[in-house]
């Protein structure tokens, strides 16, 4: 079959199939795989500075939940000179490291939005404890004139974020592995919305995590922003370089075979059909899929029954009761 491509694609797939020759490096020609992988380096050497405080008190919070958990208001070092804020929450009486869960809200969200609070406090009541962070221009990272949509990564500010908050969940991996709370060989990702895109990338560069969700993610960012009519000719070239930088389907698969699982909605109104196949059909072996006969917002029992199976099953060794 013959397929057309635009000139613009062909000049992204000319520039990414070039060898690239290091200068000090015997000649060897570097791949297109080891230059993303480099992209989202970090040096785990590097001090965190963690500040850990109260976590300000939540309004109306129920007597049983503070007796549950002990919430933190953490601040650590990323690289670029960031300052990531988080919410860590500790299951109370428990004995032992235990598994952790980083978690990440949506492009309208931030990290005490109600829904990732309600699945720390899900997880919290297995044992688990969890870290939510706050993405580039989100909560108390957000600046005038930033759009938290950092998935619209055919604009370069966007591009910059997504690398950056990929980054940042991996320095958050290395703030878990340095609570005494937590076994390292039990860490977690659950991410929803954009926080599940941008975990499709995370898991790809990311061998520490072990078991992940993502929920309503979507990917195949050229295609949507095409379709989606979200982008102009003039800047079809950018969006090509940079979805080949970003774009999930292009990292999920390498978390197989480890357990993951996908949440999606068949009435999904923001996350079109289409680019929810395509990150479900790049995650390759180990994947369980559900889908949801809702919307975008998906019903209580996907994270209340369906998660918490799941999560229990993979890091406690327990049923699914």
């Amino acid at each position: 079959m013959l397929v057309r491509l635009r000139p613009a694609a062909l000049v992204v797939l000319a520039v990414l199939a070039w060898p690239v020759s290091v200068v000090g490096a015997r000649n060897r020609d570097v791949t297109v795989e080891q230059l993303k992988a480099a992209l989202y380096q970090i040096d785990s050497r590097l001090p965190l500075n963690a500040s850990v405080r109260p976590a300000p008190p939540l309004k109306d919070e129920a007597t049983r939940l503070k007796a549950l958990r002990t919430r933190y208001l953490v601040t650590f070092d990323s690289v670029c000179d960031q300052r990531v804020p988080g919410i860590l929450t500790v299951p109370r009486g428990r004995r032992g490291q235990m598994p952790a869960v980083l978690l990440l809200a949506g492009s309208g969200g931030h990290k005490d939005t109600d829904y990732v609070r309600l699945t720390s406090d899900m997880l919290n009541t297995l044992g688990i404890v969890t870290l939510s962070i706050d993405a580039q221009y989100h909560g108390d990272r957000s600046r005038k004139n930033r759009s938290g949509d950092i998935h619209l990564i055919y604009d370069v500010t966007a591009r910059d974020a997504w690398v950056q908050t990929v980054r940042d969940l991996r320095r958050a991996v290395d703030y878990l592995c340095s609570r005494h709370e937590v076994d390292p060989q039990r860490i977690g990702f659950l991410g929803f919305s954009q926080g599940a895109m941008l975990g499709g990338t995370f898991l790809g560069v990311e061998p520490r995590v072990r078991v992940a969700c993502l929920a309503v993610p979507g990917g195949g960012f050229s295609e949507w922003a095409r379709r989606a009519k979200l982008v102009k000719p003039q800047q079809e070239a950018v969006l090509d370089v940079n979805a080949a930088l970003t774009d999930p389907v292009y990292f999920v698969g390498r978390f197989a075979p480890r357990p993951l699982l996908i949440l999606a909605a068949r009435k999904d109104e923001i996350i079109p059909a289409y680019a929810t196949t395509a990150i479900v059909e790049a995650a390759g072996t180990g994947k369980q899929l559900i889908w949801y006969n809702s919307g975008h917002v998906l019903p209580p029992n996907a994270l209340l029954v369906d998660a918490r199976q799941f999560f229990r099953r993979h890091f406690l060794g327990a049923g699914t009761s």
